[in-house]
């Protein structure tokens, strides 16, 4: 069943009726105030704030998209064993959280989760329509002492444009959170070896 249009702005009723319009279709439908313009110099202008805003705020990091393999579940979005491209660099904002180490019955445990902010012109420079997506590994600098607890691989648990303007997503947000020992990614070079390097002149130390 089709809708029926009102065939004549006589139909109109009072309460619906506007003022007369001398504008073509056109001019109305594309006024040069419209939100919708993805040419708007104020819109360039927007993108031009956000990527000096996260180049002068953010960090350098590593990005390791995940690939599709044999493995991968496009039900579940899940790959059980997976695999990653090669990393490439770009910057992102994100707030440090404490370390948190608890002791369970298989060892320690140190979750950490945290929100990264990603320009979302730059990251579709690199990953076009794919973006960013859930199983990429992130890996964020961070220097603490304690090698073998301080995170610095991360999973994208979630990602998300964020910060809409005219109709355009102008940052990507990525929720993450700790990644262990993913030998995958993690290079062999930083992986802390069992021998702790402590100096002792040949002196026998006994395991606690």
């Amino acid at each position: 069943m089709s809708l029926k249009r009102v065939s004549d702005v006589n139909d109109v009723p009072d309460f619906m009726s506007v003022l007369p319009d001398f504008r073509t279709d056109a001019e109305q439908r594309n006024s040069a105030l419209s939100l919708f313009a993805n040419e708007a110099p104020d819109l360039k202008m927007a993108r031009k704030l956000v990527d000096e805003n996260i180049n002068i705020s953010g960090a350098e990091v590593d990005i390791y998209l995940r690939t599709n393999n044999a493995d991968f579940s496009d039900v579940w979005d899940e790959d059980a064993d997976p695999t990653y491209w090669s990393p490439f660099k770009i910057k992102g904002f994100f707030k440090p959280g404490s370390v948190d180490v608890e002791l369970k019955k298989t060892g320690l445990d140190v979750e950490n989760k945290m929100d990264i902010f990603f320009s979302h012109r730059q990251i579709y420079t690199v990953c076009q329509n794919r973006m960013l997506r859930m199983g990429d590994v992130i890996r964020v600098p961070f220097n603490g002492a304690q090698t073998d607890i301080t995170p610095k691989m991360y999973r994208v648990v979630n990602a998300s444009p964020s910060g809409n303007f005219r109709y355009n997503w102008l940052y990507m947000v990525c929720k993450l959170e700790s990644l262990t020992a993913d030998i995958t990614v993690r290079p062999i070079s930083d992986i802390v070896p069992d021998d702790e390097p402590i100096r002792t002149n040949g002196a026998h130390r006994e395991s606690i």
